[in-house]
């Protein structure tokens, strides 16, 4: 459901924004009036970005790997600096890799599974609040899923939870 103007003013950063979850909250968001930061490593960021465009919203497209700090600090800078503040951050980023029984999972397994569940989440929080703080605002959205309850997705269920 849409509602027009509900974001108008606002200023989002929606991570894993290339597909799923993240593309339909980031098109969503643009159409109910925000304008959007776009993060996501996947080069169909471009796509996402094409289609707020045409549909006369705004938006910045992003490429960055969100398991990494640095990058993460690098792609909320850009879009502060870029639309001047940011009001809210939509953390999606995370999957399952694999689903399997826990007792399967080799060591290096659960480590990417953490990795790529988790510290997105950590870093993209690490680098929004000071901007956050030094607005006394904000909101941050971290997504998970059924998934955690998943029996053969222990890794990921730990991470998103």
């Amino acid at each position: 459901m849409i509602h027009a103007g509900r974001f108008n003013g606002r200023i989002a950063v929606v991570t894993g924004a290339a597909q799923g979850i993240g593309r339909t909250v980031a098109v969503n968001m643009a159409r109910e009036g925000a304008r959007v930061a776009l993060v996501d490593r996947s080069p169909l960021i471009a796509e996402v970005h094409a289609e707020i465009l045409a549909a006369g919203g705004e938006a910045l497209a992003i490429t960055a790997d969100l398991e990494r700090y640095g990058e993460s600090r690098l792609a909320i800078n850009e879009a502060h600096a870029r639309f001047g503040r940011i009001d809210i951050l939509v953390n999606n980023v995370g999957g399952t890799i694999w689903a399997k029984p826990f007792e399967q999972y080799a060591e290096d397994e659960i480590e990417a599974e953490v990795r790529r569940s988790l510290f997105p989440t950590l870093w993209g929080c690490r680098a929004v609040l000071p901007f956050m703080i030094a607005q006394q605002a904000g909101t941050i959205v971290n997504v998970s899923s059924v998934a955690t309850r998943g029996v053969n997705r222990v890794p990921y269920g730990a991470a998103k939870g």
